[in-house]
């Protein structure tokens, strides 16, 4: 394996640690939030396939399928940022940690592949890290479950895309998931009762939205997909693990005493992160 691929799903992830702390920074709700994003970004997509000549056409179940997924990744998104909205960074990603649980179980229920209960032991590891943040910190009840909520969407389609960039080129799987997921945020603001449907952005919103939506979703979430053709989606879902940490470094770093947490929150994510950073080691020796 190039190490040249290593760094660059390294990139992706330091890219996806931006994300909650943008969010955080966009000051018009989840549901808009999400629809702009997913707007800039089919709209960049698009420009740069046809720039590139990449042709759209793909088969009529492929493409069923394709827009079907994007819906879950709509459904990921909306909760992610909403999580961030109704609590704070912090909280939104110690739910979101969760991913690598969900990931290891879809992996051999979508893809095929034979089960382990190994993964359900650091499912459980995992389940008592949130026991013991929850403890300390139940003010955040909310942000923690809907950033639960986001890894399980995260984990199905990010397990699920391994197996359509067998047969489809990357840039077609992220565009038409993007117009999957615009579809239903679409649907979903007709029952948001907001002033507008297309609300007013002021200058500052209209920078970070341009700024989550091409670099940290068109550039990173087309590498995610091509990249997959070089790793198993466990793998990068287990590195993806660095994007918890990336997210509340940077929202200290920025936001400061509103994204600091107790003691107990912290024991709580040092539970969390020692077993999906532990994982991938003894997974592999049991597995032999």
């Amino acid at each position: 394996m190039k190490i040249s691929k290593y760094v660059q799903l390294h990139f992706i992830i330091l890219l996806w640690g931006f994300t909650p702390v943008l969010g955080k920074l966009i000051s018009i709700d989840a549901y808009d939030l999400v629809w702009y994003r997913l707007l800039f970004s089919a709209l960049s997509l698009y420009i740069y396939m046809r720039y590139k000549g990449i042709s759209l056409r793909i088969k009529k179940k492929n493409l069923l399928i394709i827009l079907a997924t994007g819906l879950i990744v709509g459904i990921h998104w909306f909760f992610f940022y909403y999580a961030i909205k109704v609590s704070n960074v912090s909280a939104t990603m110690a739910g979101f940690s969760t991913v690598t649980l969900f990931g290891s179980l879809f992996q051999p229920l979508l893809l095929k592949k034979k089960f382990y209960w190994t993964d359900v032991i650091y499912g459980i590891a995992i389940s008592g890290g949130l026991i013991v943040i929850l403890n300390f910190e139940s003010i955040y009840f909310w942000g923690i479950f809907y950033g639960i909520i986001a890894a399980i969407t995260a984990a199905f389609f990010g397990i699920y895309n391994g197996k359509l960039i067998q047969k489809n080129n990357a840039v077609v799987i992220t565009f038409y998931e993007f117009i999957g997921a615009l579809f239903f945020i679409s649907i979903l603001k007709l029952f948001n009762h907001s002033e507008s449907y297309f609300p007013t952005l002021n200058l500052l919103d209209l920078i970070w939205l341009l700024a989550l939506s091409l670099a940290c979703t068109t550039l990173a979430f087309t590498l995610s997909v091509e990249i997959l053709k070089y790793f198993t989606p466990l793998t990068v879902i287990i590195t993806n693990n660095l994007e918890p940490i990336y997210g509340i470094v940077f929202s200290i770093i920025i936001f400061g005493q509103s994204e600091y947490m107790s003691f107990g929150f912290y024991i709580g994510i040092a539970i969390i992160l020692l077993s999906v950073f532990t994982y991938p080691f003894i997974s592999a020796k049991f597995k032999k």
